[in-house]
């Protein structure tokens, strides 16, 4: 039997979205176990799309627009900024028992920056009566739930603990600072792209101050809105600031260079082995996302990792989830003309 709280509060949110075409079954139940709220273009929303692609899990899919903008009568706050999808997932935070982050990083791990009141994805899952947030725990969680037809974490402890590795290596990318941060030396992202990004920190602030005003009858929202003002702003502090932004493409730098060493090193074609894990969905996205970032000359000279991305891309599940979502939901980037052949090249 559903939990009624649970139900009731993710309806609630689900009313919130403004367009009832981003709500879908994804499958042929139409009473799913499971519901996702997320984003198309969100990279931590990808992952978990591209795992229960691979599980083959029917769900109910609520797409949501997770960029504010202003319009004719002021500012339009995103949809996961809107209190029933704040209160349904800090019914998870309660679970993840972590404080909320309280300044920016440019990285999504909540086991090193803290717990993100107003962010994507977000699973229900009504028949354990849980409600699970942040995307690698949600991708563990799902593996867990359901073994078939794929296994994504082996049984055996080293096996698994290889996998693990590279999923929190991926864990620590500074994503945040590559999509909304300029880089002095070479920014490569696409221009189109750069123009959403001039005012995207101010209608994130803009949106949140408005619900902190709006709602400030209500503690835990408060608190809720105050820790994302304070990563918003200190995102904003950032986005031009050189050091910053020069440190983040550095790490990435590193960690490329080592997974073109683990590649090299590995008994089989993927990260830790020769079947397809968690880590290797990770580092699809993830690299699909630099591609389309115009970071791809990164591993002009890591030859196994050119190779890898080249036959993730074609894996139907991340040819789906990752490269033609980010086609279809952010501004058109030419770096990822090679990458936009997948469906034609992935086999059926």
């Amino acid at each position: 039997m559903r939990n009624e709280f649970i139900s009731n509060l993710a309806a609630c949110a689900r009313a919130a979205i403004a367009d009832p075409a981003r709500i879908t079954i994804v499958g042929n139940d139409a009473q799913p176990r499971f519901e996702l709220f997320h984003a198309a273009s969100s990279l931590c929303s990808q992952k978990v799309r591209t795992v229960l692609f691979e599980k083959q899990l029917p769900y109910r899919s609520n797409d949501m627009l997770i960029l504010s903008a202003m319009g004719p009568d002021g500012i339009i706050p995103a949809e996961h900024y809107h209190p029933p999808y704040v209160r349904l997932r800090l019914v998870a935070g309660l679970e993840i028992g972590r404080d909320f982050v309280s300044g920016y990083s440019g990285r999504p791990s909540v086991d090193t920056d803290g717990f993100d009141p107003c962010a994507v994805p977000l699973l229900v899952d009504y028949e354990a009566s849980r409600v699970i947030a942040d995307s690698r725990r949600i991708c563990c969680y799902l593996d867990a739930v359901s073994r078939t037809p794929v296994q994504l974490l082996p049984d055996a402890d080293q096996a698994r603990a290889a996998v693990m590795r590279q999923v929190q290596i991926v864990d620590q990318m500074p994503n945040g600072a590559l999509l909304y941060g300029s880089h002095p030396d070479a920014d490569r992202r696409p221009d189109a792209l750069k123009v959403v990004m001039e005012t995207v920190y101010d209608h994130k602030i803009a949106a949140i101050e408005a619900m902190i005003a709006d709602h400030a009858e209500d503690a835990e929202l408060v608190a809720a809105y105050r820790a994302k003002l304070s990563k918003e702003r200190g995102g904003r502090a950032v986005r031009r600031d050189a050091a910053f932004q020069r440190a983040a493409r550095h790490h990435v730098d590193g960690v490329l260079k080592e997974l073109d060493r683990t590649l090299r090193a590995s008994a089989g074609p993927y990260a830790a082995g020769h079947a397809f894990s968690l880590g290797d969905v990770l580092w699809g996205v993830n690299l699909v996302r630099l591609a389309y970032l115009g970071l791809a000359p990164m591993w002009d000279d890591l030859p196994n990792v050119a190779r890898y991305v080249e036959m993730l891309a074609k894996r139907p599940s991340l040819c789906k989830e990752a490269v033609r979502a980010t086609l279809d939901s952010l501004p058109p980037s030419q770096a990822m003309d090679g990458l936009g052949t997948c469906m034609e090249a992935a086999p059926a």
